[in-house]
């Protein structure tokens, strides 16, 4: 059991995953630093996780900005004096195909996706408690790709390497590092997917019988999988693996329904 005392920071933490995330930290008796932009977008997490006699905090940053994943960290030290975990879920996609993409949406998704996860972990490993863990969020688009979300795959594969390489460099340190690679989940991200169909509830519902589970996941089941690999008695001889929390999804080839495909750019 870890100690009461044990401080976990989630970036990305207002909603969906990261919030998912937080809470069932929370309930596990760590104390929370809860991530946005803006305080008031933090505030609902904070009333979920103190409602339920939880200890969070908040730190606030945007994280394409220079400077932002420093100020994150020493902020997040500030709150409660220490840091034993680093959750990188921050995260955005962007919806737009190879040719189509710009400039400015290829650069806001290697800021947001791929730099920010690097950054943070950066700032974050020279004042980790030992043993510590940073877990990455990066998704099933870093093994098998799709059309109309080029800058994102980009991204998530990228978050794969990434989180070998710190693996390699602080697994020595005693801060072992992972990745947590998700399918389709029941976020605002996947309602925007499924939103640009003409037909949205008939395109989850193929997309749910692509599952050999029969369903999309729950954020509760990706955050599982982070508390999981957090945790040092339970996970202490995992490092620089990556876990698809994908409902069986990537095990299944299949060719695509041209009537379904997502439009081209």
């Amino acid at each position: 059991m870890n100690s009461p005392e044990r401080v976990v920071l989630v970036t990305g933490s207002t909603r969906g995953i990261g919030r998912a995330t937080a809470e069932l930290f929370a309930a596990s008796r760590y104390r929370v630093v809860v991530h946005g932009i803006r305080s008031e977008e933090c505030d609902e997490t904070l009333r979920a996780i103190r409602g339920a006699g939880g200890h969070a905090g908040v730190a606030t940053a945007d994280l394409t900005q220079e400077g932002a994943a420093e100020h994150l960290i020493d902020t997040a030290h500030a709150v409660y004096g220490r840091l034993d975990v680093l959750v990188n879920n921050a995260g955005a996609n962007v919806f737009t195909g190879t040719l189509g993409t710009s400039i400015a949406q290829w650069q806001h998704a290697m800021d947001l996706d791929l730099r920010a996860v690097w950054l943070c972990s950066k700032a974050a490993a020279r004042s980790l408690e030992r043993p510590g863990a940073i877990v990455n969020v990066a998704s099933n688009h870093a093994f098998s790709t799709m059309a109309g979300s080029f800058p994102y795959n980009v991204a998530k594969a990228g978050v794969v390497a990434l989180g070998q390489s710190l693996a390699l460099e602080l697994t020595p340190e005693r801060i072992r590092v992972n990745t947590v690679c998700p399918g389709y989940i029941d976020t605002p991200i996947n309602e925007t997917y499924f939103g640009g169909f003409a037909d949205p509830a008939r395109e989850r519902a193929r997309v749910e019988a692509l599952h050999p589970v029969r369903r999309i996941g729950m954020p509760q089941d990706v955050a599982r999988a982070i508390r999981f690999l957090a945790d040092e008695q339970e996970a202490g001889f995992i490092t620089g693996t990556s876990l698809l929390v994908d409902g069986g999804r990537s095990a299944l080839m299949q060719d695509p329904d041209p009537e379904q495909a997502a439009p081209r750019p």
